[in-house]
């Protein structure tokens, strides 16, 4: 396994400024692992909103981990296979199927720091750019996946960051994503009762969507 070629998979891949990747792991005992931390700089709520290909409310279906021929080499990738259960925004196409740069296949793994992983039957609201084309589809990696939790006393739906801290505010999505203890201190001082509800959250993001800004981009 060539370390050099994932390594110019990846600068490649993050051409955007908001991202840095460095190398952490080659190989650990008999297992090649390949893992690769990511700096991500958040978006505000409008870029995350404006600069997403396409907003959906999903399932997931499917998660499935096979090798692929990119730029004359092999890599792996996972398929992450959508159940959209709402457009909010965009056209995506049918099927949705996320394609992640990173997965096991036998005795062979790679891995993103920072990159989510997806279970079938996650439920999110998910921010996609440059599907087939990024190392990761979501906007910002973390900063695009805001997971659909349930209260455990009432069942209310309510929506978090992709660490689990509930969303109260659109404002809370430029904020840095706290890992390990600092996001089990913010789980804790949070109030979940007062977290956005999905309809909330899809309603925030429909109004913010601004159609003189996305032709702007698209030129």
């Amino acid at each position: 396994m060539n370390t050099r070629l994932y390594l110019d998979l990846l600068r490649t891949a993050f051409r955007a400024a908001r991202f840095v990747t460095v190398p952490l792991v080659l190989s650990l005992g008999v297992l090649p692992i390949f893992v690769f931390a990511t700096s991500v700089v958040p978006p505000d709520f409008p870029q995350l909103v404006n600069e997403s290909d396409y907003i959906v409310h999903a399932v997931v279906k499917s998660v499935t981990s096979e090798w692929r021929e990119k730029q004359g080499h092999r890599h792996i990738f996972t398929l992450v296979e959508l159940d959209v259960r709402e457009v909010i925004s965009g056209s995506p196409p049918q099927p949705l199927i996320l394609e992640i740069l990173g997965g096991r296949v036998g005795d062979e793994e790679m891995v993103v720091s920072g990159v989510p992983r997806f279970q079938v039957g996650d439920e999110d609201i998910l921010f996609i750019q440059g599907n087939g084309q990024n190392i990761c589809p979501l906007f910002a990696i973390m900063h695009g996946r805001y997971p659909i939790l349930k209260e455990k006393d009432t069942g209310r739906e309510y929506v978090a960051r992709s660490n689990t801290v509930p969303l109260q505010d659109t404002a809370e999505v430029g904020l840095p994503m706290s890992e390990g203890s600092a996001a089990a201190l913010q789980l804790r001082l949070k109030n979940i009762s007062q977290a956005l509800t999905p309809a909330d959250f899809a309603r925030r993001i429909k109004i913010t969507v601004n159609p003189a800004y996305r032709k702007i981009r698209q030129r």
